[in-house]
């Protein structure tokens, strides 16, 4: 049924089931978002998180890679014709910001799982977070260039500038390569960037969130 709905784009089955992960990764948020609304109160830092991060991977990133506003290729010049069909370029931007909240919605469920004990994880700065939330990071966003952005990152310069990718295609050196797909530089840089911003961010509306109780 899921296949038909894509059927008249033409996509591949890789493409495919990029397709369906993104949608997917996408739609979380919103139920995260009512969860956290209607069913856990205590919670609403997370929730303001989320918005936030929503807003800075938007416009941290998302809407100058889709774009091309930095100098770069639009993403519709970097990728088939059947993936455009299925994501257009302008909610491009709108489904990858959403995708990249439910990350973050991970990195910290993850924090708070083996934090639990530590009530004092997200009220302050704890380093042992930071490499938590800097793992989860990289590490995920390592496997979308390896596994599932591959077909539309483009080449050395193809890439916009972007607040967080502050150096853009101008110093953009491959790191490694998995599978024959480089990791690049530019493309990790937003997600190492976010790592603090994230943490900040938690800590921030938790302390709120705690000076209202009181």
């Amino acid at each position: 049924m899921i296949n038909d709905v894509f059927a008249f784009c033409g996509l591949n089955d890789f493409e495919f089931w990029i397709v369906v992960r993104l949608y997917f990764a996408a739609s979380i948020p919103f139920f995260l978002l009512l969860r956290h609304i209607f069913l856990k109160k205590n919670t609403s830092h997370v929730s303001k998180v989320l918005i936030w991060s929503f807003v800075i991977a938007a416009v941290g990133w998302e809407i100058w890679l889709t774009y091309g506003l930095g100098g770069g290729l639009e993403v519709d010049e970097r990728r088939s014709i059947a993936l455009s069909c299925a994501v257009p370029q302008n909610v491009n931007w709108l489904i990858n910001s959403l995708a990249d909240v439910f990350i973050v919605w991970i990195g910290i469920l993850l924090v708070d799982t083996l934090f639990k004990k530590r009530e004092s994880v997200f009220l302050k700065w704890e380093w042992k977070a930071t490499v938590v939330f800097f793992l989860w990071f990289v590490a995920q966003n390592i496997y979308v260039e390896s596994f599932f952005y591959h077909l539309q990152l483009g080449s050395n310069g193809d890439l916009s500038w972007a607040p967080l990718q502050p150096l853009g295609s101008w110093y953009n050196p491959t790191l490694f390569k998995i599978n024959g797909n480089p990791i690049t530089f530019q493309s990790q840089s937003s997600w190492v960037l976010m790592t603090p911003v994230v943490q900040l961010l938690a800590i921030y509306f938790k302390n709120k969130q705690e000076k209202s109780i009181i």
